[in-house]
Parts: structure tokens; C-alpha cells; sequence
């Protein structure tokens, strides 16, 4: 028999008490969870900053110019250097040319230059000649120990030098000795040695002003400025996949940093990219919210660069995943010699900030539960940015006004 309790004459049974019991829990329970739920945070004004990173595609204006058949290239411009129209940029050698015939001219130099050194009246040596000759023999010892290690990269320079401390010494020492015989015979060798080595060099000078760069990847004549409006992500993408062995095996930052380049006949040579034209970054961010929008300013940073500034080109949204094209006018010459390279961009936004809880969707709009005395009223919102748990919002046109202070609800389940 069920255990029971008299009360006032009236039996009642314990399970009335567990019903009392659930009905008082209830009401605790419901009482409890509004109070949980019904939190609220003020509406703030401040700023968030977003952040994307991505593979950037480097779209520009540049022409390629090739030069006739040749075995070996000394460049003597700095890889993104600025150039002029005319200006010497390359020395070329042949494929056939003999490079003894080098060491030959400078040996004979060295011995016109002792000879006259040792033939001067008297040893009268003004301080002038002392200051050449000091400069000559540091020079010719320069030049012999790259013509021993085959290092010809700045040979053209070194050459220039020494011709004209040879013919500011020759000046000198014309006033003081008379050529002889072997002198004279010296003098000739040398000419016909230097006539035959013209035979296998052709001097390279620049087609037009810019900025330079001897890399050449192949999409110098289909990445110009047209291209903005017309790559796709698969264009993005095969270029992401073809670039890459081609970047893979250039890891030097400048051309100009290695020793002799062998390169086959009628292969471009260099190319000129246009200071004055705008240039361009194409990457793909695996996400459709960026808050990116067309017209706005963005910091960029490429690879261990410092960050210039960029404006947004191209929106497109595809598949989840949004395809930018950021557009620069300056710096080009940092990137000149790259096609692809890591690239960060960041965005700040300012306006009504509120935690990222405290948005809500109600009927197919999204918005916040503004608290009005007793009451939550809707106000539809659209989202500027969002980052780190918060958003900048603000109120669509037509609706209710938002402003700092005002208490929105959050954990609104």
C-alpha cells in the first residue's frame, strides 16, 4: 500500500508532493533561464581590422627584348633598377669566345704599365702618378683574381676603370717618355687582342626608360593590365601551378648576384616594366565574407616587404571563395622580378561595434534586439566587418536608429 499523509482529516498521497515539487522546479527553471538569456551589452564605437592572406598573381606593364645569339650574359644594371633609354646594360659573349684572350690583354696591360713606370726621368713621380699607380695595381689584381676564378660578372666595369686610370697615367707619363720600340710593340699586341674580343662581345644597351628585370617567366606578354578584368580562377590557378617550378629554381633575389648565365640564342634577354602604369595583385581567398568592397583601401604587405598602400579592383565571389584584384601605383620596382608572392592585406573599419552573439536572424533578416524599456525591438543590420568575435554593424535604412551606448541583447537562443 502506498505510503500516505493525513493533512486537515484528508489523506494525501507522496506523489502529490513530487508534482508540487516539478511544477515549483518548472516555474524556477523558466524564471531562471529569462534571466540568463536576457543579457545585454552596450552598442560601443570603435574599430576592427581585417586580415586575408593569400598567393598573389603580379600583373603589369612590361615589354620583353630579345637579343641575337650569344653564349654568356654579364648584366651591369641591378635586377629592378631604374634605366634610361640607351643606357649600357648587358655585355654578351658569344658561345665560341675565348676567354684566355681576356687574360692575355690585361697581361700585356700590366707590362706597358710597369715599362712606362720604369722609364720615367729621373723617377720624378708626382703625387698624382703615386695615387694611379696605387689605384692601377689594386685594380689589376683585382681583375686577375676574377680572371682566375672565371668570375666576369663585373668585368665590364673593372675594365672600364682601369682604361681610364690608364689614360689619366698615359697623360702623365707622355710628358716624360718617348715610345720605343717595344713599348710600341706592346701597344699593338694589345690593339689587336682587344679588336678580336670586340668580335665576341656585343654591348647591350636599354630600348626604353623603366624599370628593369633579366627574369623572364613567359607571361610577360599575357599579364598586362588588359588581363585585370579578364583572369579567372582557373586562369589563377594554372598560373599558381605552372609559375611555381619556374620559382622554385629561382631562388636568388637578383640576377645581377650571379656569376655568368648561360642562356640560349634568340631567348629574350630583359625586359622593361613601365614606372608609370598602375600594377596589379590577383588573389583567391577561400571564403565568400570578406567585407572587402570595390574602391577600398588596403594595406598590403608582400613577402618581408614593407606594406604600401592598394586599392581594391575586382570583387568577384565564386564557389565560397573570393577572387580580388588589388590595384598600386608605386613600388613596382620592390616586385619586379617576382610573378607570384605571399601577400597579406588588411582592411580597418570603423563604426557601431558589438559582439558577434548579439546578431540574430529573425525572418530571414539579421539583425539586433535593441532593449526599449521593457521591450526588445528588432532592427535590421548589415555587417562591415567582423574579426575576433566582434562586428561593425550598422541599421538599414528604414529602420530604427542605433547608437553607442544602447543595450542590444546577446545569447538570444
Amino acid at each position: 500500500m502506498a505510503s500516505s499523509l493525513v493533512i486537515g482529516g484528508r489523506r494525501v498521497k507522496f506523489r502529490f508532493f513530487v508534482f508540487i515539487a516539478l511544477l515549483i522546479g518548472g516555474i524556477l527553471f523558466i524564471v531562471l533561464r529569462n534571466q540568463t538569456t536576457q543579457a545585454y551589452t552596450a552598442v560601443s564605437y570603435g574599430t576592427l581590422d581585417i586580415v586575408h592572406y593569400g598567393q598573389a598573381v603580379l600583373i603589369r606593364e612590361e615589354t620583353t627584348y630579345s637579343a641575337p645569339a650569344y653564349g654568356k650574359a654579364i648584366y651591369l644594371i641591378a635586377e629592378g633598377a631604374e634605366v634610361e633609354a640607351d643606357q649600357h646594360i648587358a655585355v654578351l659573349y658569344k658561345e665560341d669566345f675565348d676567354e684566355e684572350i681576356m687574360r692575355e690583354i690585361y697581361d700585356i696591360r700590366e707590362k706597358i704599365l710597369l715599362y712606362q713606370q720604369g722609364k720615367v726621368v729621373d723617377q720624378l713621380i708626382n703625387d698624382d702618378v703615386i695615387r694611379i699607380n696605387n689605384e692601377l695595381n689594386d685594380m689589376i689584381a683585382t681583375i686577375q683574381t676574377s680572371v682566375i676564378k672565371k668570375d666576369f660578372i663585373y668585368m665590364p666595369k673593372m675594365e672600364s676603370k682601369l682604361r681610364y686610370l690608364l689614360n689619366n697615367k698615359q697623360n702623365l707619363l707622355d710628358l716624360q717618355v718617348e715610345p720605343d720600340d717595344y713599348l710600341k710593340e706592346l701597344f699593338n699586341k694589345e690593339a689587336i687582342l682587344v679588336s678580336q674580343m670586340n668580335q665576341w662581345t656585343t654591348d647591350i644597351y636599354a630600348s626604353a626608360s623603366g624599370i628593369i628585370s633579366f627574369v623572364i617567366d613567359g607571361f610577360e606578354n599575357i599579364l598586362g593590365s588588359s588581363a585585370v578584368d579578364r583572369l579567372t580562377m582557373d586562369d589563377y590557378r594554372h598560373i599558381i601551378e605552372t609559375n611555381g617550378a619556374f620559382l622554385d629554381s629561382n631562388k636568388k633575389e637578383s640576377m645581377a648576384e650571379l656569376d655568368t648565365t648561360v642562356v640560349k640564342a634568340e631567348q629574350p634577354l630583359y625586359r622593361i616594366v613601365d614606372s608609370t602604369e598602375k600594377w596589379y595583385a590577383a588573389l583567391v581567398i577561400d571564403s565568400a565574407e570578406l567585407y572587402f568592397n570595390i574602391g577600398d583601401a588596403v594595406n598590403a604587405i608582400f613577402y618581408e616587404q614593407e606594406s604600401i598602400q592598394g586599392f581594391v579592383r575586382r570583387v568577384q565571389i565564386e564557389d565560397n571563395r573570393t577572387f580580388l584584384c588589388i590595384e598600386f601605383d608605386s613600388n613596382v620596382e620592390n616586385t619586379v622580378n617576382k610573378r607570384i608572392l605571399p601577400l597579406q592585406i588588411q582592411k580597418t573599419v570603423e563604426g557601431l561595434l558589438i559582439p558577434e552573439n548579439a546578431l540574430v536572424q529573425r525572418k530571414g533578416s539579421q539583425g539586433v534586439y535593441l532593449k526599449e524599456d521593457d521591450e526588445n525591438i528588432f532592427i535590421e543590420t548589415s555587417v562591415h566587418a567582423a574579426a575576433d568575435g566582434f562586428v561593425i554593424i550598422e541599421p538599414i535604412s528604414g529602420n530604427k536608429a542605433l547608437h553607442v551606448h544602447d543595450k542590444v541583447l546577446i545569447n538570444n537562443e
